[in-house]
C-alpha cells in the first residue's frame, strides 16, 4: 500500500489545533493548586494600576511597611500571568473586594477554605483557561521551532511528546505562572532561531523584546535567554564572510548591536514590571537573594536533597521518567476533595501520557535522549546555527536544572520538557530513517514495502 511521502501543509495547522484542543480541554478539571490562590490574589494589581491608576500600591518601598507580604509576592514573580488574571477579574466585574485570599501553605485545606483562600469558580475557570492558551501556542510555537531547526516529521513528534506530557498538563493549565512561562521560553527560542536564519535588523529587536517578556513571564527565563543570547552574539561578533553575513561592518557595530538587545529586553521588562520602576539598580541584587531564600524556605518547610546523588535521582525521576506530579506538599494526600479531583481528571482521558515514573520508562527516554543528541550533533541534515542554539539550549538547561533545584517539585523542571521532547523526536526519526533503508526501497515517488 502506498504512503504519500508528505503530508499537506494545511495539515499543520490541523495538528495544532488538535493539540490546542486538547490542552484546553483538561484546563477546567485540572486538580487544584494552593498557589492558584496566590496567583489570582496578586491579580489586585492590575486594580490598582489600570483602574484605580495608583501606581504608589506597587511601587518597591524599601522600608517595607506597607503590604510587606504583597510587595514579596510581586517582586518574586513575574507580572504576565498576575495581569492578565487581573484583568479576568475586572472584566468580569470583580472588585478589589472580591478577590480571594492568598493561600496559607502553613495551614491546612479546610482553613484556607474557611478563610476566604479559595478563588471563586467562575474566576479560577477563566483563568485557568487563559495559562492553557498560552500552554497551546507554546505548543505551536514549539512546532514551529522544531520544524525550522530539525525537520517536520521531529515537528509532529517532539509536539505530541511536549503537549502529552502530563506534568506540562497539569501546570500549563493551572492558574499559574508555567502557561506564561513555557510560552516565554518558546518565543525566546524561536526568535533567536529567526535571527540565526534571517539576520534582520528587525529579528534583532524581535529577540529583545521576546527576551523581556520571557523574564517577565517568569524570572527563570533569564537562563533560557542568557543561554539564546550567547548564541547569537557568538554568530555576530565572530561571523565569517560570507552571503549570509550580517549587515556590519566592524566588529564595534556588532558589539553595540549586542548591547542594544540587551537594553532592548531591559526595557521591555521594566515597561512590565513597574514595581520596579522607583529602584531599577537596586531590585536586581534584592532578587536574587529573595529568591535564594524563597528555596532555602521551602527546602526547609517541605524538604530538599540532602545529597548531590538525590539531585541526580530527582533529574532522572522528573526529567526522563515523567513522574506526574499533582501536589508537592505530602499532607494534601489526605483531602478527599483533591483525591477526588485527581480521579476525575485521570479518569477523562485527558492527563497525557501517564508513565507513573517507571524506571524502564525512564531509562527507555534517557537513552533516546542520549541518541537524539548524539544524532544532532553529527546530523548533516541540520544547519551549525541550528545545531549551535539547540545544543547549548538543552544541554545548559540541564545543568541549571541539575545545579539549580534543590528540591523533587515537578514543575521546577519544566523547562526541560520541551529540550528532551525535541531530543527524544530526533531520534525517534533518526531511527526511523535507518529502518526504512533496510526494510523499504523508493520507487515511483512513493514509499512502498521490499
Amino acid at each position: 500500500m502506498p504512503i504519500p511521502q508528505q503530508l499537506p501543509r494545511w495539515f499543520n495547522a490541523v495538528w495544532l489545533a488538535l493539540l490546542a484542543a486538547y490542552i484546553v480541554a483538561g484546563a477546567g478539571i485540572v486538580p487544584f493548586h494552593g498557589d492558584e490562590s496566590t496567583l489570582i490574589y496578586m491579580g489586585r494589581d492590575y486594580h490598582h494600576i489600570f483602574v484605580d491608576g495608583d501606581l504608589s500600591k506597587i511601587l518597591y518601598d524599601d522600608t517595607w511597611s506597607d503590604r510587606p507580604n504583597e510587595q514579596k509576592l510581586r517582586l518574586e514573580n513575574g507580572t504576565i500571568s498576575k495581569t492578565i488574571y487581573g484583568w479576568l477579574a475586572w472584566n468580569q466585574g470583580y472588585g478589589l473586594d472580591d478577590f480571594n485570599r492568598s493561600w496559607h501553605w502553613g495551614r491546612d485545606y479546610a482553613f484556607n477554605l474557611r478563610s476566604g483562600s479559595l478563588p471563586d469558580s467562575d474566576l479560577l475557570n477563566a483563568a485557568r483557561l487563559a495559562s492553557a492558551i498560552q500552554l497551546a501556542l507554546a505548543a505551536a510555537l514549539f512546532f514551529q521551532l522544531t520544524r525550522i531547526t530539525l525537520s517536520r516529521p521531529a515537528a509532529y513528534v517532539a509536539s505530541a511528546l511536549f503537549a502529552l506530557h502530563p506534568n506540562v498538563l497539569i501546570n500549563g493549565r493551572r492558574a499559574m505562572m508555567e502557561g506564561s512561562h513555557l510560552l516565554g521560553l518558546m518565543l525566546v527560542l524561536l526568535a533567536a532561531a529567526w535571527l540565526l536564519r534571517e539576520r534582520k535588523w528587525w529579528t534583532i529587536a524581535l529577540l529583545g523584546v521576546c527576551m523581556g517578556l520571557a523574564v517577565s513571564a517568569k524570572h527563570p527565563n533569564i537562563i533560557t535567554c542568557a543561554l539564546a543570547a550567547s548564541v547569537v552574539f557568538q554568530a555576530l561578533l565572530w561571523q565569517k564572510k560570507g552571503k549570509d553575513s550580517w549587515p556590519l561592518r566592524s566588529k564595534w557595530q556588532r558589539a553595540f548591536v549586542c548591547c542594544s538587545l540587551l537594553i532592548l529586553a531591559a526595557l521591555v521588562f521594566l515597561l512590565l514590571n513597574p514595581a520596579w520602576w522607583s529602584a531599577p539598580l537596586e531590585l536586581p541584587g534584592l532578587i536574587i537573594e529573595m529568591r535564594a531564600e524563597l528555596l532555602r524556605f521551602q527546602v526547609d518547610l517541605f524538604g530538599g536533597y540532602d545529597s548531590f546523588g538525590e539531585r541526580i535521582a530527582g533529574f532522572f525521576r522528573y526529567a526522563f521518567a515523567a513522574e506526574h506530579q499533582y501536589f508537592e506538599v505530602e499532607s494534601w494526600a489526605e483531602y478527599d476533595v483533591i483525591s477526588a479531583q485527581i480521579k476525575t481528571y485521570e479518569s477523562a482521558g485527558l492527563a497525557g501520557i501517564l508513565i507513573g515514573g517507571g524506571g524502564l520508562a525512564g531509562l527507555l527516554f534517557l537513552g533516546l535522549a542520549v541518541y537524539g543528541a548524539i544524532s544532532l550533533t553529527y546530523s548533516p541534515d541540520v544547519a551549525a546555527d541550528n545545531r549551535k542554539l539547540l545544543l547549548v539550549w538543552v544541554l545548559g538547561t540541564a545543568l541549571a536544572t541539575l545545579l539549580l533545584t534543590p528540591l523533587p517539585w515537578a514543575r521546577y523542571y519544566l523547562p526541560l520538557a520541551p529540550a528532551l521532547a525535541m531530543l527524544t523526536a530526533q531520534a525517534l526519526v533518526d531511527l526511523s530513517s535507518k529502518l526504512r533503508t533496510v526494510f523499504y526501497r523508493e520507487a515511483d515517488g512513493v514509499t512502498v514495502l521490499d
